[in-house]
């Protein structure tokens, strides 16, 4: 009975999970759109299921390649999960679809700081206070760091 039971549990998950994949697969016009990947992924981070988050922010980028807030999302996402090359490679297309976008050279310096690569990271640090955010540039401050 208890076997049965997993069989079935087993079986409505890949369901639900190919339901799910075989949306993405279908073309722009057919399933949830980008911006509808990218609003249920907040659920997920907010639930601490950090693999859902990413795996739907993907899909978000799926439909729309030029979602740079999906990217940014996801690359910041990857950085708490301790993939820093997979961030970087995130807050690098960030960048190269906006390059104005403060937080995202905030974020890739935070991650080269968890890298070691600390040349690199002061130099987003500074690019992200000449734009303007204002919690790196007090945090260059606090370190007598001029941008």
């Amino acid at each position: 009975m208890e076997k049965q039971k997993l069989f079935i549990c087993a079986a409505v998950i890949i369901f639900v999970l190919s339901s799910f994949i075989a949306c993405s697969d279908k073309g722009q016009k057919e399933g949830p759109t980008a911006q509808e990947y990218f609003n249920r992924a907040y659920q997920f981070v907010d639930a601490g299921n950090l693999q859902e988050a990413v795996f739907l922010y993907t899909l978000s980028i799926q439909k729309d390649p030029q979602f740079t807030d999906a990217y940014y999302n996801r690359g910041v996402i990857l950085y708490f999960m301790k993939e820093y090359k997979k961030a970087v490679e995130d807050f690098d297309t960030t960048i190269k679809m906006n390059p104005k976008y403060a937080m995202a050279y905030a974020s890739r310096g935070q991650v080269y700081e968890e890298m070691k690569q600390y040349d690199k990271s002061i130099e987003d640090y500074k690019t992200a206070a000449r734009l303007g955010d204002k919690d790196t540039a007090a945090y260059l401050k606090s370190k007598k760091i001029s941008w």
